[in-house]
């Protein structure tokens, strides 16, 4: 018999081994298909993003070869909006390789404990003044001094500086609230995590999805595409670009981006939420 129980007993362990490893499994599958899908995501806007800028090069340099500036200094200014663009072009692929790199392995992020507070201390130093200069409220609450997480140096400090230095950019009033929580581990997610969320009164018109450049080009004539880049109406990198790069950099530190909530008839707040693992010691 008391064999007998013993048999059961190691029959019953590696049925809950056999479960745990199947749950693991499904797990993997399901991160792997995500990824799947989240780098084609990537790889389209990208494709998008550098088409954007190499159109506005082209059709600059059609109107000076079709001789359709009317004088010498409106030549001039075509070519300085033609090397404004490839400047732009330039710094999205800096920015691509950059990530691409990390994507692949073969340049490896610095993976360390990091303190929070102090992170977000230098986010606060550098932007705090552009804040005030803009008549806006900027309020980060700082976590405690001994949490740490485990993130990249310069990617992270990157990450949170865009997601708090962008609403200053599109605010023209108004409060930006950087706040600090713990979640805990999850059977899904066995390291605890900080979560933090920056929430600002952004334009909802930050929102809109531009259109499509190409669209633009087959409805107005170059000259009319120019002058609207010249305006101001197209920008490179786009937001929804920035957005999904800084998801892609969360992604490679074990953590996550999301955007919890967008300004509606609700509520005019913008809520980003950015999750870092801690560190454990």
């Amino acid at each position: 018999m008391a064999n007998l129980g013993t048999d059961l007993e190691t029959e019953v362990a590696d049925l809950e081994a056999l479960r745990e490893e199947l749950r693991r499994t499904r797990l993997a599958y399901r991160m792997a298909v995500e990824m799947a899908q989240f780098q084609a995501g990537f790889l389209a806007r990208t494709s998008h993003e550098l088409r954007s800028p190499i159109n506005s090069v082209i059709s600059l340099h059609q109107l000076i070869l079709s001789d359709l500036a009317d004088s010498p200094e409106e030549e001039r200014e075509f070519i300085a909006q033609s090397f404004g663009a490839a400047e732009k072009m330039l710094a999205t692929l800096d920015q691509l390789i950059q990530v691409s790199k990390a994507l692949h392995g073969t340049e490896s992020l610095d993976l360390q404990p990091l303190p929070l507070q102090s992170m977000l201390t230098e986010v606060q130093t550098l932007t705090h003044l552009q804040a005030r200069n803009r008549n806006l409220r900027l309020e980060i609450t700082l976590p405690e001094a001994d949490l740490f997480v485990m993130a990249d140096a310069r990617w992270f400090q990157q990450v949170m500086l865009q997601l708090v230095d962008s609403p200053i950019l599109l605010m023209r009033e108004g409060t930006i609230r950087v706040t600090t929580a713990i979640a805990p581990p999850t059977p899904d997610r066995p390291i605890a995590h900080a979560q933090i969320q920056v929430e600002d009164e952004r334009p909802a018109s930050f929102w809109s999805e531009p259109l499509d450049l190409l669209e633009k080009l087959r409805d107005k004539s170059s000259r009319e595409w120019a002058i609207d880049s010249e305006a101001g109406a197209i920008d490179f990198p786009s937001p929804a670009f920035s957005l999904l790069t800084h998801q892609t950099l969360m992604e490679l530190m074990g953590g996550s981006l999301e955007v919890l909530s967008v300004p509606s008839a609700e509520s005019p707040l913008t809520c980003i939420q950015c999750s870092i693992p801690i560190a454990e010691f």
